[in-house]
């Protein structure tokens, strides 16, 4: 099991914000609505308190207050970057969930090299909470009758990130 001392800057970075970008890209791969979208940003909270209380160290490290602040800091970041009108949004989405899946690639590259022990907890931990989000409200409802707990965006979203947590595509 490895410490933080054991990444460069870059890598810890990757580490540290890839579940908040995998939180990000999922919550906005979907047509929740204001309240369902506010349910998925907070679902993810649920996962990062479970992490808190793992036994696994590098997961309570990267769920520590201190961590967690370093990693909204890097999402309002990417907020500015993000900026533009709604017609962007298409767009928007994409560049979000493309730097999701690229910082979930670093993150599991220095994981592979230097702790090959929380490769499988690390990828289970970002998983879950891709699921969590993308659970967390129905879509496509009307005052919460009918629509859909998972919709085709989130689906497509939670797809892509299976495809770069599986080991055997990552070969």
């Amino acid at each position: 099991m490895a410490d933080k001392s054991a990444f460069t800057p870059e890598e810890w970075q990757a580490l540290r914000d890839a579940p908040q970008l995998v939180s990000l890209a999922v919550a906005t791969a979907g047509a929740s609505g204001l309240i369902g979208t506010l349910k998925e940003a907070f679902s993810s909270s649920a996962s990062l308190i479970e992490a808190m209380r793992s036994d696994n160290p590098l997961l309570r490290t990267i769920s520590s207050r201190e961590e967690l602040t370093q990693s909204q800091q890097s999402l309002r970041e990417l907020a500015k970057e993000t900026k533009g009108s709604a017609a962007d949004f298409a767009q928007t989405k994409q560049r979000i969930a493309t730097r999701a899946l690229d910082t979930v690639r670093t993150a599991l590259d220095a994981l592979q090299r230097k702790s090959p022990g929380d490769y499988e907890a690390y990828s289970a931990f970002v998983k879950g909470i891709g699921k969590r989000v993308a659970e967390a409200a129905k879509e496509g409802s009307f005052l919460g009758i009918g629509g859909e707990r998972v919709s085709e965006g989130e689906r497509q979203m939670l797809a892509q990130l299976d495809g770069v947590l599986t080991p055997a595509t990552r070969l």
